[in-house]
């Protein structure tokens, strides 16, 4: 197997996910899911893997959605993987073909449908649905990828507020009504941001609360050495201490396959020995210029993710790539000592309850920021991240 760092990864070359995709398959006999991880994390190679492999009588459908910016855009792509995966605009699904044609639709794989048309997206949208799992003897599961972003691009839409909760409520009613019909949502952006900025405008219900949320993570450490071995042999390095150097590249990227398969590309690239020493300095090197594997994405991001909360966030993981683990009270006393370090804003909001900065804790936690220990301490996710916050701020 040769190293593919950012590169599709075929579904024979996905190791160490195995035992979770068994755990996927057996929670969807019974409801749908919500696929959370940091991006990097391979929920696409996982999703992929399902498709290509499902089980026997299993119908599963991927799409990548993080292209599309309008309800009726992305009713055209159910449109396009029902058609051509089940062909559900032959015999059976009439009531599907009748409203199609009446709003100028045809039954070619890839025609728009007429701008008049996007008025009428929900009527479309269950019914294709609808005639999908009522003439369908076997489980169907529709996995659409980068749906997150996909909603918060509708937001940005005039009205997009309110036709991002119709999309959430009509195929959360969809799922309830049609007990074959599974759902896969996933993406690098976490759906809660999503349904917190909804809330924000109003909405009260809870789009996702029947699906279960299943969190992707790091390679066991067996896996992840068994990567780097496999990948190490597969691009002809020579190595007198093989499994010395696999454990290192595993240790230092926290078992997470895109930086193993980034690591072993750049051994590849030096044309030198795979050795203990090589992987600490590529490892180091990669760090120390962020832009190689796009670290300073986990700072730019936090503008998007938290608003005005974003100082505070800021000056959190400063504490804690200084010092870890540290318990609420803790932090809370480090952020009021540079208090005068902080904005207006912020200021306010360290001043203030600390059940505020609990929340931010938790929310850190859901965006897989941070990590809580069992005596309470907060501390990074990734070591990986906090030795280059740590760099960045001139505390390496």
């Amino acid at each position: 197997m040769k190293a593919n760092p950012g590169g599709a990864v075929s579904p024979e070359n996905v190791m160490g996910r195995d035992r979770l995709i068994e755990r996927l398959w057996a929670t969807l006999k019974h409801q749908s899911l919500v696929l959370v991880a940091e991006r990097r994390m391979g929920k696409t190679c996982i999703i992929k893997k399902m498709e290509a492999q499902p089980p026997d009588g299993t119908m599963i459908r991927v799409r990548d959605v993080g292209g599309v910016s309008s309800p009726i855009e992305f009713v055209e792509r159910v449109a396009e993987d029902v058609e051509k995966h089940l062909n559900l605009f032959q015999k059976t699904a009439t009531k599907t073909k009748e409203l199609w044609a009446a709003l100028g639709g045809t039954q070619i794989l890839g025609v728009k449908l007429p701008t008049t048309a996007a008025l009428h997206w929900k009527a479309l949208l269950e019914r294709i649905l609808g005639d999908l799992a009522q003439h369908s003897d076997r489980p169907v599961i529709l996995c659409w990828d980068e749906l997150p972003w996909m909603l918060q691009k509708m937001t940005a839409r005039p009205e997009g507020e309110t036709v991002v909760m119709d999309l959430l409520d009509t195929l959360r009613g969809l799922r309830q009504t049609h007990a074959n019909l599974r759902m896969i949502y996933t993406g690098s952006i976490g759906l809660h941001h999503v349904v917190t900025a909804l809330r924000e405008e109003g909405y009260v219900n809870s789009p996702v609360n029947d699906m279960r949320t299943v969190e992707v993570p790091p390679l066991d450490d067996g896996h992840a050495e068994a990567l780097a071995k496999a990948l190490i042999q597969g691009e002809g390095l020579t190595s007198s201490a093989l499994d010395e150097t696999a454990a290192i590249i595993a240790k230092r990227v926290d078992a997470i396959p895109f930086y193993i398969h980034h690591v072993v590309a750049a051994m590849a690239d030096r044309g030198q020995a795979a050795t203990p020493e090589i992987a600490e300095a590529i490892v180091a090197e990669a760090i120390a210029n962020a832009q190689d594997w796009d670290l300073e994405h986990f700072r730019s991001r936090l503008g998007a993710y938290y608003g005005e909360r974003a100082e505070v966030v800021r000056a959190l993981l400063d504490q804690l790539a200084e010092t870890e683990p540290l318990i609420l009270d803790e932090l809370h006393e480090r952020l009021k000592f540079n208090l005068s370090r902080l904005g207006a804003s912020a200021q306010r909001m360290v001043e203030g309850d600390r059940e505020a900065l609990r929340t931010l804790l938790k929310l850190m936690q859901r965006d897989h920021y941070l990590r809580q220990d069992r005596d309470g301490g907060y501390r990074f996710r990734f070591g990986l991240i906090r030795r280059w916050w740590r760099l960045d701020q001139g505390l390496a």
